[in-house]
C-alpha cells in the first residue's frame, strides 16, 4: 500500500452486527480498501462509489464500477486515513520513467490498486501524464487511466447501508444462511455515539447521559458479540448520533465500571418500578454481588405501574391450548423474588393442568400483548393478578321427563343414594358414568380475563435509566449513579 492510503488503526476496536439481507447496498463517502478475504486481493474503492453485494448461495459478489469480485469468504471493506493526493488505477497500467509511451517501463499497477500523486506533465503530444510513487518505483503514468483524488482534506470516513443508517468505520461482508452479514467495526468512543442516544433520549441531563455512556462502554467492553438490536444494545451508528451525547461520550473517554480493577457487565433497561432485581430472582442461577436489588428513590417513569388485561382464550394459547372449548378455571403465580418477582404460572383447566416456569423473559412472553415498541410481552415479571370469573360451568347435563338440561351448580341438588336422598352441599362430587367415575371439580366459576398490575420495565437489573435521570436530576454526578446501582463497584479509567 502506498503512504497515501494507510488503513485506520483502532486502538479500542469495536464489532457490531448491523445488518442481514440477501442483497445490500453501501455508499462510501471517502476512500476505502476493498480486500478479497479469500484471495487476498487488494482494490482501492473511490469516493462517493456504490457497492452492490449479494449472497449467490455459496460465494458474496461485489459489483461496482462496471467491476465483478466474488469470495466464499466475503470482504472487508476498510477505512482508509488518506492523507495525501492519490490516484486510483481504472486498469492495468504501466509506470513508464519518463512522461510518454516511449520510455522504459520500470513497474505495472493492476486495476484497483493505487499510488501516491506527486506531480502532472503534458508532453509535445498533449497528452497528460502524472509523476506517481508506490513506495518502492516513482515514475509516470498517462492520466485518463486513472481518478485522482484529493485526500488532503480531512472528512470523517461514512457507510450508508440501504438499510437507511450510515455508520463509522470500516466493514466486514460475511454469509450467514442465504443472507449476508454486515458487521461495523470502528473506534469504541466513536460505537458509543451511536449508542448513547439510540439507548437514552439525548435532551436528559448531562449526568444522565454520562451514567448511559459509562454503562454502555462497560457493556460493549465484556459483550462476547454485540448486535445493534436490544439483545446486546441499540446501535443506529452515525445516523442515531447528537452532539449533546457526543459531548457526553468525549467527557467520559475511557471510563468503565469496575470490580476488583476489572471491567463488568453493565445491564441497563428503562425503569425499575422503585426497586431493582437481584440477578438470581429474574434470570435465576447466582449474579455477582453488584447484581443486588436497590430502590431507586427518584425515579419517575410512566412505566412505573402498569395494568395489562388478557382474555382467558389469549392466556390458554400461551400455555399451548388449542381446542376452543377448553375452560380456564383458575389460575396462581409463583413468587420466589425477593421483591415478589414470578418466576412460575399455573393453569387449571377443563383439559389438565400446566405450570411453566422459567426466567423473566420466559415469564413475561408467557401474556402477549399487541405492542412491537414493547417488544409484544408484558413490561417486567414483578406484578400481581385480579381474575374477573363468569357464571360457573359444569359441563354436566340432567335427565328430565322433557329431556337434558344443563346444570349450572350441583349445590342444592338433591340425589337418590342407596341410603336415600342427598342434598349436595357443594359441586365437588364424584358421579358415576357408563365409562366410569368421572370427578367434578368445577365450583369455582370459569376464568374470563386476568389482569395484571406491573411495575417496572425492562428485566430490572443494575441500571434504570429513569432512575438515573432522577438522580442527575437531584445533583448525582455520573460515578456516583453508576457505583449506586452497582454496589461495590468504582468507576475509572
Amino acid at each position: 500500500m502506498s503512504k497515501a492510503a494507510e488503513l485506520k488503526d483502532y486502538s479500542n476496536k469495536v464489532n457490531v452486527s448491523v445488518y442481514k439481507s440477501a442483497s445490500l447496498t453501501l455508499k462510501l463517502n471517502n476512500v476505502y480498501q476493498l480486500t478479497n478475504n479469500q484471495t487476498g486481493t487488494i482494490t482501492t474503492i473511490p469516493p462517493n462509489t456504490t457497492i452492490s453485494v449479494k449472497n449467490n448461495g455459496t460465494n458474496i459478489d461485489v459489483s461496482y464500477s462496471g467491476m465483478t469480485l466474488t469470495s466464499a469468504s466475503g470482504f472487508k471493506v476498510q477505512e482508509l486515513s488518506a492523507l495525501k493526493k492519490l490516484v486510483i488505477f481504472l486498469q492495468d497500467t504501466q509506470m513508464r520513467k519518463g512522461a510518454s509511451s516511449s520510455y522504459q517501463v520500470i513497474y505495472t499497477f493492476t486495476q484497483g490498486s493505487n499510488a501516491d500523486y506527486l506531480d502532472s506533465f503534458t508532453n509535445a503530444a498533449n497528452e497528460t501524464w502524472y509523476k506517481v510513487s508506490n513506495g518502492t518505483f516513482t515514475g509516470w503514468i498517462p492520466s485518463q487511466s486513472v481518478t485522482l483524488i484529493d485526500s488532503t482534506t480531512s472528512t470523517t470516513s461514512i457507510g450508508a447501508l440501504s438499510n437507511g443508517l450510515s455508520y463509522r468505520g470500516s466493514f466486514n461482508l460475511t454469509n450467514n444462511g442465504s443472507d449476508v452479514e454486515v458487521s461495523n467495526y470502528l473506534e469504541m468512543e466513536d460505537y458509543l455515539k451511536g449508542v448513547v442516544p439510540s439507548e437514552m433520549p439525548a435532551s436528559w441531563s448531562k449526568e444522565a447521559l454520562k451514567a448511559q455512556a459509562i454503562a454502555a462502554r462497560s457493556y460493549a467492553a465484556t459483550s462476547m458479540g454485540l448486535t445493534s438490536t436490544p439483545s446486546s444494545q441499540v446501535y443506529r451508528g452515525f445516523t442515531g448520533e447528537d452532539a449533546r451525547t457526543n459531548e457526553a461520550v468525549k467527557e467520559t473517554e475511557g471510563l468503565m465500571a469496575k470490580f476488583a480493577g476489572r471491567p463488568i457487565m453493565t445491564f441497563f433497561y428503562s425503569t425499575s418500578g422503585g426497586q431493582t432485581a437481584n440477578y438470581a430472582d429474574v434470570w435465576g442461577g447466582s449474579g455477582k454481588e453488584y447484581y443486588t436489588s436497590v430502590s431507586d428513590p427518584y425515579e419517575n417513569s410512566p412505566y412505573s405501574s402498569w395494568s395489562e388485561t388478557f382474555s382467558a382464550a389469549s392466556i390458554l394459547k400461551s400455555f399451548g391450548y388449542t381446542d376452543s372449548l377448553t375452560k380456564l378455571f383458575d389460575i396462581t403465580l409463583k413468587k420466589t423474588g425477593a421483591n415478589g418477582e414470578v418466576t412460575g404460572v399455573t393453569v387449571k383447566t377443563s383439559a389438565g393442568d400446566k405450570t411453566i416456569e422459567g426466567n423473566e423473559s420466559k415469564i413475561r412472553k408467557l401474556f402477549a400483548i399487541n405492542d412491537a415498541s414493547h417488544y409484544n410481552q408484558i413490561n417486567s415479571n414483578w406484578f400481581t393478578m385480579t381474575v374477573l370469573k363468569g357464571q360457573s360451568e359444569l359441563g354436566l347435563t340432567v335427565q328430565t321427563i322433557d329431556g337434558t338440561e344443563p346444570l349450572s351448580t350441583l349445590k342444592g341438588q338433591v340425589v337418590q343414594t342407596a341410603s336415600g336422598q342427598v342434598t349436595l352441599a357443594d359441586s365437588n362430587v364424584d358421579v358415576q358414568t357408563a365409562d366410569g367415575v368421572i370427578t367434578s371439580d368445577s365450583s369455582a366459576a370459569k376464568i374470563t380475563s386476568v389482569t395484571l398490575h406491573g411495575k417496572g420495565w425492562g428485566h430490572r437489573i443494575g441500571m434504570s435509566q429513569y432512575g438515573a435521570k432522577g438522580m442527575a436530576e437531584h445533583g448525582w454526578d455520573a460515578k456516583k449513579i453508576i457505583e449506586y446501582y452497582f454496589q461495590g463497584t468504582t468507576v475509572s479509567r
